[in-house]
């Protein structure tokens, strides 16, 4: 067998546990950084906190009037950002599930939000063809600077030190270089549902509409390698890198989950995950383990 079988051996298909208590489809489900905890969120307007290890419930989050589609967490595990389709960010504190703030800028719902490294500034995207900064140290609740270069919605953004990246519906991929003040733009052809950096960072990942996932050379924008097999044509789905980069990891519409070898771009393994579209996947930083969510209601997590 090659090594590469070998590893493939090693992905995480095992169900361990359900996480239940979510009314409706679940949008997003994401691991805290250190990957002890992870957070949920979905159509019933809700985030929810919990240890999927143990399987128990946490904590509920109840503020918003509408979906909430996407959530993340601070590195430092005391603040959450949170949107959805009530246009607004809103930004708690963990421990007292209360909100600190509404961030407002966004005049149609809103797809991805996150936090910058130091957890001081949040940066969304939207389906007002805009990617938004907000100040959590500053009392304003208006956005610091606002990216309207984009032809279509925005559906993903991502973070590194020194850039913000973001995936849009009008087929590219955007990289400005906060220092610098410069604009690079990826045209992949194909509408981005999501996109996610590589462990490394060399590397960018995006789901696009035509049931592709495509690897891209985050520097040159170079197209690397493309991975097929997946059903993605109208739902806004996860993918990304198991946590050494050695496999591609995407959802389906039919409620399949694919991995695919990151070098050749065979799909190594795919099983049945959800009886609907699996909205959203995350691996562990550091472990052999998963988690997916589905329009069905459910989360899994899978070792």
């Amino acid at each position: 067998m090659s090594s590469s079988g070998a590893a493939a051996q090693k992905l995480p298909r095992k169900e361990s546990r359900e996480l239940s208590g979510h009314e409706g489809a679940v949008l997003a489900v994401r691991f805290n950084r250190d990957g002890n905890y992870c957070l949920s969120c979905g159509k019933d307007r809700t985030l929810r906190l919990w240890n999927p290890h143990t399987g128990a419930h946490v904590k509920t989050y109840k503020s918003h009037a509408r979906e909430v589609r996407d959530v993340n967490a601070s590195s430092d595990n005391a603040k959450l950002v949170s949107c959805g389709g009530d246009r607004q960010i809103f930004y708690w504190d963990v421990s007292t599930g209360r909100v600190i703030r509404k961030f407002r800028g966004h005049n149609s719902e809103v797809n991805s939000v996150k936090f910058n490294e130091y957890n001081a500034v949040v940066v969304s995207a939207g389906y007002d063809r805009t990617v938004r900064a907000f100040d959590c140290r500053s009392q304003s609740s208006d956005p610091i600077q606002t990216i309207d270069t984009f032809q279509d919605s925005v559906m993903s953004v991502i973070l590194t030190k020194t850039e913000i990246i973001a995936g849009s519906v009008d087929g590219t991929v955007r990289t400005f270089d906060i220092r610098m003040g410069r604009e690079t733009v990826d045209n992949l052809g194909h509408p981005v549902n999501c996109i996610s950096l590589s462990n490394d960072s060399n590397c960018l990942l995006a789901n696009c509409l035509d049931s592709t996932v495509r690897l891209l050379d985050k520097t040159t924008g170079e197209l690397l390698q493309e991975y097929k097999g997946h059903a993605c044509k109208s739902f806004k789905m996860d993918c990304c890198l198991t946590n050494d980069d050695a496999f591609v990891v995407g959802g389906s519409e039919d409620g399949y989950v694919f991995f695919w070898e990151l070098v050749d771009a065979p799909v190594v393994a795919s099983f049945r995950a959800h009886s609907s579209v699996v909205t959203s996947i995350s691996y562990h930083p550091t472990k052999a383990c998963m988690l997916t969510s589905s329009v069905d209601g459910s989360i899994r997590v899978w070792n």
